[in-house]
């Protein structure tokens, strides 16, 4: 049976944990931001980039999605840069979910894929207004943005930002 001491303890340990978990994030965004505050995303217009994880020999797997990148964008799905642990060099470039061959300029997407490995974030977006959408926790959950202007703020589709420095942004 369990004591209501015991119940005490265990409450305040959830929640320093709970806390603890809120700094991290708050870190991890204050650290991003220091680091790339200026940071120039303009190579990854129109591009949306995640870490999905290692092979089996180590090496980093980037998914991307650049249809400008390709002669029939209509027709690209989505591709795979594998890219080496230790150097980053591309070991593996494949296009994925396409019925159609395409042309797609393959040492563009691997550049990118080497450039994005390097912010070590689990997604990175730039869409073609130039608004900057950083992935901290995961590939799913939107941590922070830089938007290119103010009428992009009300163009979003989060309706309340916080303002964290200049022209990046928190989803409220």
């Amino acid at each position: 049976m369990v004591t209501k001491s015991e119940i005490k303890q265990i409450t305040i340990i959830c929640l320093m944990m709970l806390l603890f978990n809120s700094c991290i994030g708050q870190t991890k965004e204050k650290t991003f931001i220091a680091k790339y505050e200026l940071e120039d995303f303009s190579q990854f217009k129109g591009v949306d980039m995640a870490f999905r994880g290692s092979d089996k020999q180590g090496n980093f797997v980037v998914f991307g999605y650049a249809p400008h990148l390709v002669n029939d964008p209509p027709k690209v799905g989505y591709y795979v840069v594998i890219l080496g642990r230790e150097n980053y060099q591309a070991v593996k470039t494949e296009l994925v979910k396409t019925e159609y061959y395409v042309n797609a300029d393959t040492v563009k997407l691997q550049q990118l894929a080497q450039a994005f490995i390097r912010y070590e974030i689990p997604r990175l977006k730039v869409d073609e207004q130039g608004n900057v959408f950083v992935y901290l926790k995961d590939f799913e959950t939107l941590a922070l943005a830089r938007l290119a202007s103010d009428s992009e703020m009300l163009k979003n589709p989060v309706k309340k930002w916080i303002n964290i420095k200049n022209n990046w942004y928190k989803p409220k």
